[in-house]
């Protein structure tokens, strides 16, 4: 169960920092979107990460908590 935590918490974090830029205004942070004109290769190669990963993750919860 705590592998597959691990694997959701890689997916949040490689989703947030592909898709969002983190401001410090007024001594609190800001998520901003990002204005991705072009989506190249490594671009999609993450999200492809990061989608397998929350997949995985979801399913060795499952598969803990049923067995």
């Amino acid at each position: 169960m705590i592998i597959g935590i691990g694997f959701v918490a890689i997916g949040i974090f490689i989703y947030i920092r592909e898709n969002y830029d983190i401001d410090i205004v007024d001594g609190e942070k800001v998520f901003n979107k990002k204005d991705k004109s072009k989506k190249d290769l490594k671009y999609k190669y993450n999200m492809l990460v990061c989608i397998f990963s929350l997949l995985l993750g979801i399913y060795r919860i499952i598969n803990s908590i049923i067995y």
